[in-house]
């Protein structure tokens, strides 16, 4: 796994305490079995982060975050697997070999970084030695020398040749400049010239605060060129997961429980000097997912704090949904007609901004506001159509309590009974599950012709169960608590056919490839294969409730089998039925399909008389 052979990652886990790693950064007092404490990826007043030490690991029953101690090293301190595995190995003091393939792709993506450090460098240095004129400029924006050193803003020269010609005297190679977008070709010419020309230069760190890429903005009035352009995609830049600031505001961030996001590189710099130090942006892309899921390891709270005009709206509009599907609590401060971050703390001062931030509404309430603008809701037509955009809103949320709260503030603003919107609710879930059916149907069909397993990973795409998913669940849990006990008996009578939700399947496939005498390390192998984090958290949450320790788990066995082969022979039946409805009597596949039918209704019967027995186990 991730280029470390499976035995050593599992002697370096078994070498490892997770209550000794979580004491380091969690509170933990004991309760029971269990030693429970203060959410470190949340802000509660109430412990609900649990941590077993009989199974070696964590669950917050209050965010979901969960797993094992590589989990909880990578969410913390945001590491990668592999940069979790080699930490907790040197501690532990155990050799890791390193595979030729590994060790060439990390010397490539060191040689991109020492790039980043050179023209970093190189860019700090011009700054000093820039004319009056931009140091006039920084002065006038109120950016004080020690926010430049520490964000190690630079500056890029005018001309289409100085980066260039740094990188050919001190005689470095030039590729790796050209991977990383800092050297472009001439299409006529062929010639190499810098990207970078008369821009002030802002560093992009990644969380670990090597530098990624850069953002650069144009200092002349030159219209024909955009003020701000970056570093294109590369190796170890992915726009969409990376943040602005993020490794200078993770402490703050972490001590405040809460985010500021802002649109632009001189809002964070100037809120950070001024005491605001936990706010990051975004970096030449909107707010995504990865975004969300990023900014979620380190607080559930964020404010989004844009300009008034136009483009700020869309933009809140548009990130806070992103982060209010994620869970995440999002508040939306759209600042006063013509200020900026940046323009409002330097003339208002910090407490002032502070204050202005608890003015700020919730994310529901700020997106029905704007739907009330945009629709005349005194028409029907109108008013149908702001349902419809916040039923899309809703429809892929799995929280039934949130869900639930938010159906009453839109009955409430808009005097719409709650039983109209859970019904176009329910629409919009049902079409949704459709597409999400058909979707996956096409997507293993592309698969299986083309060889590409990525677009079919369940880490791809939201939870959307069916059949008997419950059955499905705890046969898995099952599996991860009496494997030597029950795995022989589950094996004989489940395949992964059986299966009719992919997120299970592939659980059940990959534990039927474990060998006999995996014992304990089952439930962590498993948890290290899951992609997708609301998957964890469910598995996670399962296995820590107490209903899971099945007080009679052979006769409960039985009968998630028994549901599990009723469910799918019924699924068969129906696909059968709907499939003879498109076909003539004629058809050579009419027949083949009613007998197909046919066998599944003799299955389905044969199973629906099962009586559950303790003789059976």
């Amino acid at each position: 796994m991730a280029g470390i052979p499976e035995h050593i990652i599992d002697q370096v886990r078994e070498s490892t305490n997770v209550l000794d790693v979580v004491s380091r950064y969690v509170s933990l007092k004991k309760r029971g079995r269990n030693y429970v404490g203060l959410c470190p990826f949340h802000t509660e007043k109430t412990p609900s982060f649990t941590v077993n030490t009989e199974k070696q690991i964590f669950h917050c029953f209050g965010c979901g975050a969960g797993g094992n101690v590589f989990r909880f090293l990578m969410r913390y301190e945001n590491l990668s697997f592999v940069d979790t595995v080699k930490r907790l190995a040197r501690e532990a003091g155990i050799e890791i070999p390193v595979s030729q393939e590994i060790r060439q792709q990390v010397s490539k993506n060191e040689r991109l970084f020492k790039a980043n450090e050179n023209a970093r460098t190189f860019f700090q240095f011009q700054l000093k030695h820039a004319p009056k004129t931009l140091k006039d400029y920084l002065k006038k924006r109120g950016i004080s020398p020690k926010s430049i050193e520490l964000f190690q803003v630079g500056y890029a020269p005018e001309g289409w040749d100085h980066l260039l010609k740094y990188i050919q005297k001190g005689n470095f190679s030039q590729k790796p400049y050209q991977k990383l977008g800092l050297l472009l070709t001439g299409e006529k010419s062929g010639k190499l010239y810098d990207r970078f020309r008369n821009r002030l230069m802002f560093p992009i760190h990644n969380p670990s605060g090597k530098v990624v890429g850069f953002g650069g903005r144009q200092l002349d009035d030159n219209k024909n060129s955009p003020k701000y352009i970056n570093s294109p995609e590369s190796p170890v830049y992915q726009k969409s997961r990376v943040l602005y600031g993020l490794y200078f505001a993770r402490e703050a961030i972490r001590e405040s429980g809460f985010t500021i996001f802002v649109e632009g590189y001189m809002d964070v710099i100037q809120l950070y000097q001024s005491g605001v130090q936990n706010v990051v942006a975004t970096s030449g892309t909107a707010l995504t997912e990865d975004h969300a899921r990023l900014i979620r390891r380190y607080s559930n709270r964020v404010f989004l704090c844009y300009d008034a005009d136009k483009a700020g709206v869309n933009a809140a509009v548009r990130g806070g949904e992103v982060l209010f599907q994620q869970n995440i609590d999002a508040e939306v401060l759209i600042l006063p007609e013509g200020e900026d971050p940046d323009s409002y703390v330097r003339q208002h001062g910090k407490a002032a901004f502070l204050a202005l931030l608890k003015t700020a509404p919730d994310y529901l309430s700020f997106r029905l506001t704007t739907l009330q603008q945009r629709y005349n809701m005194q028409t029907a037509t109108e008013r149908s159509s702001a349902v419809n955009e916040i039923m899309d809103m809703l429809a892929p949320m799995n929280d039934a309590v949130r869900v639930g709260f938010y159906i009453e503030k839109i009955a409430e603003k808009f005097s719409i009974s709650q039983e109209i919107l859970v019904g176009e609710l329910k629409k919009k879930q049902r079409a949704a599950r459709k597409r999400e059916r058909f979707g996956i149907q096409q997507q293993a069909a592309y698969s299986a012709q083309s060889g590409d397993t990525a677009a079919a990973k369940p880490g791809n795409r939201p939870l959307v169960f069916s059949g008997a998913w419950g059955g499905e669940k705890d046969v898995i849990l099952l599996l991860l608590n009496y494997f030597e006990d029950y795995r022989a008996y589950i094996f004989d009578h489940l395949d992964e056919a059986d299966f009719q939700n992919l997120e299970f399947r592939n659980i059940f496939s990959f534990i039927r490839q474990q060998p006999d005498d995996v014992g304990e390390n089952l439930i962590h192998h498993v948890f290290e294969t899951v992609e997708s984090e609301e998957l964890r958290a469910l598995l996670m949450h399962e296995v820590f409730h107490s209903n899971r320790e099945f007080s009679n788990p052979g006769l409960y066995l039985q009968g998630c089998i028994k549901q599990i082969k009723i469910a799918v022979n019924q699924a068969k039946i129906d696909l059968a039925k709907r499939a003879i409805k498109e076909l003539s009597p004629d058809d050579k596949k009419y027949f083949e399909l009613l007998a197909e039918m046919q066998s599944a209704m003799n299955t389905l019967k044969k199973w629906q008389d099962v009586v559950p027995s303790q003789e059976k186990e």
